[in-house]
C-alpha cells in the first residue's frame, strides 16, 4: 500500500528531533551550547532526511553517508575541542540517536502507529504535533535522568583549586563544583566561574577593590582610574530568595586542577561577589561545563 510523505512533516519532525538530540548530548557532554548553532545543525539534518524521496541506497553508501552527515551536524553544533572531543562528541551523539531509535521502536511496538516509515535509514512519523511534542520531551527527560544519575563530573569531592591570571598577576583559591551553576555570560555564551571578592583583591588594586565593594560597577563612567577597570559583562543569575544580576570580567587565563585533571582555558568569566559564597571554605563556584574546554592534562599528560 502506497503511503504519502508530505515534505514539510518530514522536515519539521527532523528539525525538533535533531535539535532536542544535539541539546542532549551537549548536556550529557557538558559542552558549551550555542542554541543557534545547534539549530543550524538540526536544519542541516532536516535538509538530509530528504534523501527518503530518493530511490533505495546501497546500505554501505547510506551508512557512509550518515557517518559524513553525523560528523558535519557536529562539527556545525558544538565549539571544536580537538579531535579527542570531536569523536567523543559523535560517539554520544550516536547514543543519544540509539536511545531515542529505541523509544520509538517501543511506541512502534506497542502502539503501531499509522503513518511510520524508514527508508534510506530516515524515520518519518505521520504522527500528530502533540504525540512528538510529548514523545520526545519524554525521551529527552530519561536522558536527563541517566545524565544525573550516572554523575557526568566525577571530580573528586567536587573540589578543586582555581587559579585566576589576570595583568600578570595570579590568584589561586578553593572551589566547589556546582552542578548547579549553569551560569554563561550571555553574549560569548561562556561560562561562569562566581568567585567572592576577597582572593580577588590579591590581583586587584585597591581602587578596583573599591569599584565592586561599592558596586560603581553600575556607573564606570564615573569612576576614577578608570583605565584599570576590566570590560565589564552583567551575568543574570536567579536562586531561590530571587534573582539579579553579578558583575563579570574576562581573565588573561584560568586554570583548573583537580585529583585527576588540569583544564586551562580562555574563553571563561569570572563573575564577583561581594558575599560569602559558602560556609564551607570555598571561595568560588565552578560551572561544570569548564571541564570539557581548553587544554587538559591528566596526570601529567597533555592530551
Amino acid at each position: 500500500m502506497k503511503q504519502t510523505i508530505y515534505i514539510d512533516v518530514l522536515l519539521a519532525v527532523n528539525i525538533f528531533i535533531n535539535y532536542f538530540l544535539l541539546l542532549a548530548a551537549a548536556k550529557f557532554l557538558a559542552v558549551r551550547r550555542i542554541r543557534l548553532r545547534i539549530l543550524a545543525a538540526s536544519i542541516l539534518g532536516a535538509a538530509y532526511s530528504l534523501t527518503m524521496l530518493l530511490p533505495a541506497i546501497p546500505m554501505v553508501l547510506a551508512l557512509l553517508m550518515k557517518l559524513a552527515m553525523s560528523a558535519s551536524l557536529i562539527f556545525i553544533a558544538f565549539p571544536w575541542g580537538g579531535k579527542k572531543q570531536f569523536l567523543k562528541s559523535l560517539a554520544c551523539f550516536y547514543i543519544m540517536n540509539f536511545a531515542f531509535a529505541g523509544f520509538m521502536m517501543a511506541i512502534w511496538y506497542f502502539i503501531s502507529p499509522q503513518g511510520m516509515i524508514i527508508k534510506n535509514s530516515i524515520v518519518y512519523f505521520n504522527i500528530s504535533p502533540i504525540i512528538l511534542i510529548g514523545s520526545t520531551a519524554v525521551c529527552y527527560v530519561v536522558i536527563r535522568l541517566i545524565y544525573r544519575f550516572i554523575g557526568k563530573h566525577e571530580v573528586s569531592g567536587g573540589c578543586c583549586t582555581v587559579t585566576i591570571v589576570w595583568k600578570e598577576k595570579t590568584v589561586e583559591c578553593n572551589a566547589k563544583i556546582d552542578t548547579g551553576n549553569s551560569l554563561v555570560e550571555p553574549f560569548s555564551h561562556y561560562p561562569v566561574i562566581v568567585m567572592e571578592l576577597e582572593p580577588l583583591s590579591e590581583v586587584f588594586s585597591k581602587h578596583l577593590c573599591t569599584f565592586f565593594q561599592e558596586k560603581k560597577w553600575e556607573y564606570p563612567s564615573n569612576t576614577a582610574e578608570s583605565e584599570e577597570i576590566p570590560k565589564i559583562r552583567m551575568v543574570p543569575f536567579q536562586t531561590i530568595s530571587g534573582v539579579g544580576v553579578l558583575p563579570a570580567f574576562a581573565p588573561d587565563k584560568v586554570v583548573i586542577k583537580s585529583a585527576k585533571k588540569q583544564i586551562e582555558t580562555e574563553d571563561v568569566y569570572v563573575a564577583v561577589c561581594q558575599e560569602k559564597i559558602t560556609s564551607d571554605g570555598f571561595k568560588a563556584l565552578l560551572n561544570p561545563d569548564l571541564f570539557s574546554q581548553g587544554k587538559e592534562t591528566v596526570m601529567g599528560r597533555k592530551c
